[in-house]
């Protein structure tokens, strides 16, 4: 039986839900994604998501702890908001990015669906931001990178 778009975008999103899980890394999303978006089949489909548990139309777990530990260290936000990836979008460029360069980091390079951010001061520190369409006009925001506690704390509180 042949796949319809409706099928693929339906396999996309749980194989994006199943990353911001942290059940499969962003490298093996991208592999996967590029292969539901040319399967042909609906076995094809099942093939490249078989192992990623179905989540029948729940909205993938988010982060909801607030960062405590001073410096500069890793995080990993996962945070969804109620409102199309194109608002969102727009709302990271007019507010999250002077709020960033406020503390040092400056927009890197900018893509349809990623904002990266590096530091004037570590070249080591950046900050990635992804921007997945979760569909009813929600959009799933990743953000990761090595930053200062307040940056930390500003993605963690993120549609709060």
């Amino acid at each position: 039986m042949l796949a319809s778009d409706r099928e693929r975008e339906a396999t996309i999103l749980r194989l994006r839900a199943a990353h911001l899980e942290g059940r499969i890394d962003t490298d093996e999303l991208e592999a996967r994604v590029g292969r539901a978006q040319t399967a042909r089949t609906r076995a094809d489909l099942d093939a490249v998501a078989e192992d990623v548990p179905d989540r029948d139309g729940a909205p993938p777990a988010t982060t909801d702890r607030v960062p405590r530990l001073p410096g500069r260290r890793h995080f990993t936000e996962r945070k969804l908001l109620r409102a199309a990836p194109a608002e969102v979008r727009a709302t990271a460029l007019t507010d999250m990015v002077p709020a960033l360069e406020r503390h040092g980091f400056y927009l890197h390079r900018e893509g349809e669906d990623t904002l990266v951010f590096a530091s004037r001061r570590e070249t080591a520190s950046r900050i990635t931001v992804r921007l997945i369409d979760a569909g009813d006009r929600r959009t799933l925001v990743l953000a990761h990178g090595l930053a200062p506690l307040r940056v930390r704390r500003a993605f963690a509180t993120l549609g709060d």
